[in-house]
């Protein structure tokens, strides 16, 4: 989904944002990989940095166009619940949801999935609630309660959550293995930089994940998406993941498909 929210969201949010599907990656791969103009201009100058350095012409061209790729796909996402009269949260949380599938989801985890704050999360739960969209239960042997989707809910996210993914899956067959590989080994690379050099300025403190973590998660990821983007019929699903009481099958846990694409700038 979209790599991003409010400013009030993000400033609010609980927790770090699950890493993006691979179409988030994407734009990473495209700058990174075919991009040939921006690589052969390494030495060429480019504008300076906030500190004054300057910073080279292929650096320059980089960060411009994927800051411009995540607000075009941030639209995009934006476009899509607009068309359906549902608020952006509402969507969010709508699609976190659907592909938490019969086993229900924490507002908590919600807030962590798709970088909304808990306080968002929470009225807006609450009014999918008293729409009869939603019902909150209390979990199998944990603290507090789970959001399923009620009949109402699920017939409303295979109008608007099912079509979205079957868009983005066929936007991903577009690609073959080779560039399916290269944009999750890019987005890796980009992500575990970033990690590493915020981790540098003074007073930041990052939620730790361990490298064989995120080598798991990669790993994952590029078996999920390659599947997935082949129509590979015995890759795991997510059509009909939140039905309940035995009408579907639940949908796989975290993976690339987990979340839409998102990224706070």
């Amino acid at each position: 989904m979209r790599k991003g929210n409010t400013a009030s969201d993000a400033n609010e949010a609980n927790g770090t944002c699950a890493p993006g599907k691979v179409g988030a990656n994407m734009a990473d791969a495209a700058v990174s990989s075919g991009a040939a103009n921006v690589t052969s201009s390494a030495d060429a100058e480019g504008p300076s940095s906030p500190t004054g350095a300057s910073v080279p012409g292929n650096i320059a061209r980089a960060y411009e166009a994927l800051d411009s790729f995540w607000r075009e796909q941030n639209q995009l996402y934006r476009d899509v619940a607009t068309s359906f009269g549902i608020s952006e949260s509402a969507f969010d949380i709508l699609y976190a949801i659907y592909l938490a599938g019969e086993k229900g989801i924490a507002q908590r985890d919600i807030c962590v999935q798709m970088c909304i704050g808990k306080q968002t999360v929470n009225s807006s739960i609450h009014k999918l609630e008293r729409e009869g969209v939603v019902v909150l239960e209390s979990g199998p042997g944990r603290r507090g309660l789970l959001a399923h989707l009620t009949p109402v809910g699920l017939e409303l996210a295979e109008r608007t959550i099912v079509p979205m993914i079957e868009a983005e899956l066929a936007a991903l067959r577009e690609f073959d293995d080779r560039e399916l590989e290269l944009a999750l080994l890019l987005g890796r690379r980009y992500t575990d930089a970033l990690r590493s050099h915020f981790a540098n300025i003074p007073g930041v403190l990052l939620t730790s994940q361990s490298g064989k973590a995120a080598l798991l998660d990669g790993e994952a990821a590029l078996r999920g998406v390659k599947a997935a983007a082949q129509g590979d019929a015995s890759a795991p699903r997510n059509d009909g993941a939140a039905k309940r009481g035995g009408e579907g099958e639940g949908a796989p846990p975290g993976g690339c498909l987990s979340s839409p694409n998102k990224k706070v700038r």
